[in-house]
């Protein structure tokens, strides 16, 4: 199965079951991949199961207004793959950002439509421009003090996915191993879906929040042959090492 039907079925595995952290496959599937990945699985979605993403996302009981109307725009997004970016525009925007959160209002629909259609290089500086003015907090962490909807729990995913995918995925990984027993499906999702993409990455990140590795979790927490797929997916810990010693700072 190639990549985008994966992903088709993972999406509407989560509108149709609604188990387990069926948000997060959604946000993921539309904010963690290239422009083009979401297209190829909105197409595969269509061939598969006779419907769009959209439209299943739209009638899908599960989420209300305004979790739902985020939702679908990100689905139905296509955004800018490129590095350029319009610093009056991030100025304007981070201020329309710092509003949402001042008046505890994330779902604002400039809200929404900032963190839906803009590139991830313009929300970068977006968001850069908002720890500026800030004076070095970030976004993240005030939508974490500030706000405590299921909202805004979602938003934060979505910046992290726009912007600083192996942070969520990290979480994603720890969380699914962390206490009795193991959530396969996200601990298998996390690992197979990022494996050639930022795995790296992940497992620096990993080590920086959770000061263990994806490695010894993994060992710890699974066996035979399922424990052996997903460590031959990991790869070396060496890897993510010396990814670790580039975030810190000397």
């Amino acid at each position: 199965m190639d990549p985008a039907e994966r992903d088709a079925n993972l999406v509407h595995g989560a509108l149709k079951r609604r188990d387990g952290d069926y948000v997060s496959v959604l946000v993921e599937v539309a904010c963690a991949s290239p422009p083009d990945h979401l297209v190829a699985v909105r197409r595969a979605y269509c061939s598969l199961f006779a419907c769009s993403v959209e439209e299943d996302l739209a009638s899908c009981s599960a989420f209300e207004q305004p979790l739902k109307k985020m939702l679908v725009s990100l689905v139905s997004s296509y955004r800018y793959g490129g590095d350029c970016v319009d610093e009056e525009v991030a100025e304007l925007e981070a201020s329309r950002l710092s509003e949402g959160i001042r008046k505890k209002e994330p779902h604002r629909d400039e809200v929404i439509r900032i963190v839906s259609t803009r590139s991830k290089a313009q929300l970068g500086a977006t968001l850069q421009q908002y720890r500026d003015d800030h004076h070095g907090t970030d976004f993240v962490e005030d939508i974490e003090s500030q706000c405590s909807s299921q909202f805004a729990k979602t938003l934060k995913i979505v910046v992290w996915c726009l912007t600083s995918p192996e942070k969520h995925f990290a979480e994603v990984i720890r969380q699914s191993i962390v206490g009795l027993g193991t959530y396969e499906d996200m601990l298998t999702r996390a690992i197979v879906s990022r494996a050639e993409i930022d795995m790296r990455q992940i497992k620096a990140e990993y080590r920086v929040r959770f000061k263990t590795t994806v490695t010894r979790d993994v060992v710890d927490d699974t066996s035979f042959g399922y424990r052996d797929l997903l460590l031959a997916l990991v790869g070396s810990e060496e890897e993510g090492l010396e990814n670790m010693r580039r975030c810190i700072p000397c």
